[in-house]
């Protein structure tokens, strides 16, 4: 596997090196090195091979090339170096960028088969990010290297439905095209005990993963604020990464609102420990700005966690979680409508027997893209493409 990301931290990843260890497969994986990681480990069933290149949010357009660039080039000598004497019979690369695929250009000549697991959808991501319209010239190119990318590999793979329609509409591969969703492993995940209803008397609010602009964590932080007015004793912990400007706004919104007390923000933890969070929580929180990336393809993984454990939760109105999720499931709020956000927050507070059983419809409707499926289409793929 290829990677522009950092493992075991990249939760899709290192969920497919799983599953693919309970096979007995081996994996040597290419990836990020953070400063003090080691540039080759162990890790479990996957052979770590760190390239001394670093992720940095927030950077400009000119930024990132120049990042993708350094990856692109260290990891397609690396990968041949790799190939030349270990054979692989599979090469999966995960985008962003969509053109890291071509590191396996020589392998694949001699004869690898080449996985693109498609995270993300790029030309979208960057009219969110940056505000290009469609007949842009970035928007064009964008596209274009992402036909180009998806026709040369063996296997595409994607993580919901969305993405997968919205791929089909500029690109003739669905002959190729599978999804295999960021459904929660069980091995981690699993219903046990969520829903406190209140440890010594507070009412808990729960979010995690990355903490970047486009979730719009302000109305979040401002619909707490309005919901702690009528639940004095509610309180919100948030754990997570992400944008290091953004994350020191947030903060000073906190201090300037005085409610430092009740809302505490967490470093990143280990995806291993995140159910036990969950399960100290008695609402998760699910904000989204409402763009045409999170709109249209976007599906928060923290949601799926969020059902898969029991824990009710309040969730940004976006199209791709009502694609998957309906009214008596989740609780929606508009985006940008913090007031909406504190009237969920209080009404869910008042009525136990609700929460419970949003919870339990929430889970059943996502039953069927749990992840021993997920794991087992991930599995048929992956054969399929040997046999051919």
């Amino acid at each position: 596997m290829v990677v522009h990301s950092y493992y075991p931290n990249d939760v899709r990843v290192r969920r497919e090196c799983e599953a693919l260890a309970d096979l007995g497969d081996s994996v040597d994986l290419i990836c990020l090195c953070k400063n003090g990681e080691r540039s080759r480990e162990q890790i479990d069933n996957v052979e770590v091979r760190r390239l001394p290149v670093q992720h940095n949010r927030g950077q400009g357009p000119l930024g990132y090339i120049k990042e993708y660039l350094s990856f692109f080039f260290r990891a397609a000598f690396t990968l041949t170096r790799l190939y030349l004497t270990r054979k692989y019979p599979i090469i999966q690369v995960h985008n962003l960028p969509d053109f890291l695929v071509f590191v396996t250009l020589i392998p694949k000549l001699l004869g690898a088969k080449v996985v693109l697991d498609m995270h993300d959808i790029t030309p979208e991501l960057f009219q969110s990010l940056y505000g290009i319209s469609d007949d842009s010239k970035t928007f064009r190119l964008l596209t274009f290297v992402e036909q180009l990318s998806l026709s040369y590999a063996d296997l595409v793979i994607t993580v919901n439905k969305n993405i997968r329609d919205l791929f089909l509409t500029r690109n003739q591969i669905a002959h190729k095209l599978e999804v295999v969703m960021n459904a929660p492993d069980p091995r981690y995940f699993n219903e046990n005990g969520s829903a406190t209803n209140g440890i010594n008397g507070a009412f808990k609010l729960f979010l995690h993963g990355q903490i970047l602009r486009r979730y719009n964590f302000e109305s979040a932080l401002e619909g707490f604020d309005l919901a702690r007015r009528e639940i004095p004793e509610l309180e919100l912990d948030i754990y997570g990464d992400g944008e290091r400007q953004y994350i020191d706004e947030l903060q000073e919104f906190v201090l300037a609102r005085g409610i430092r007390e009740d809302v505490r923000f967490h470093n990143r933890v280990p995806v291993e420990r995140v159910p036990d969070l969950i399960r100290k929580a008695d609402l998760g929180l699910v904000p989204c700005e409402k763009d045409v990336f999170v709109d249209k393809v976007m599906l928060p993984v923290r949601l799926l966690e969020y059902v898969t454990m029991g824990l009710p939760a309040v969730v940004s109105r976006v199209g791709t979680v009502e694609s998957y999720f309906g009214e008596s499931e989740v609780a929606y709020y508009p985006y940008d409508d913090p007031r909406a956000l504190a009237r969920r927050i209080v009404e869910l507070y008042r009525n136990p027997k609700r929460r419970t059983e949003m919870a339990r419809r929430a889970k059943n409707a996502f039953r069927s893209y749990e992840w021993p499926r997920m794991q087992t289409r991930y599995y048929n793929a992956l054969d399929g493409l040997l046999s051919r």
